[in-house]
């Protein structure tokens, strides 16, 4: 794989970032099945052991940010209330509500 910007071809560490991301099937799975991230298939997979989601709750994501669990949640349970914050701007999710802090530090 040829990276072309040159501030990230400089560092090994982005380089080998960026080719574990090419060749991680989980994340061409989220690409195609429209989740924002892998992270997505980590926290369907406690759901499906534990069971901790169900219709009608308020669930909080702090840190949300790209959004793919906020983006779970209310796909798979419609009724419930979604409420994502970070620190990070995500891009609206269809029965989410985001919040962002001014962050003063």
């Amino acid at each position: 794989m040829r990276i072309l910007n040159k501030k990230i071809a400089s560092k090994k560490s982005s380089v080998a970032w960026i080719q574990r991301q090419a060749a991680d099937p989980y994340v061409a799975r989220a690409k195609k099945e429209g989740y924002r991230a892998r992270a997505v298939y980590k926290i369907m997979e406690m759901n499906e052991k534990f069971h901790f989601f169900r219709n009608g709750q308020v669930v909080v994501d702090l840190g949300a940010a790209p959004g793919s669990w906020s983006q779970y949640v209310a796909s798979n349970f419609p009724n419930s209330h979604v409420f994502a914050m970070d620190l990070l701007s995500i891009k609206p999710i269809p029965g989410v509500e985001f919040y962002q802090p001014k962050w003063s530090g």
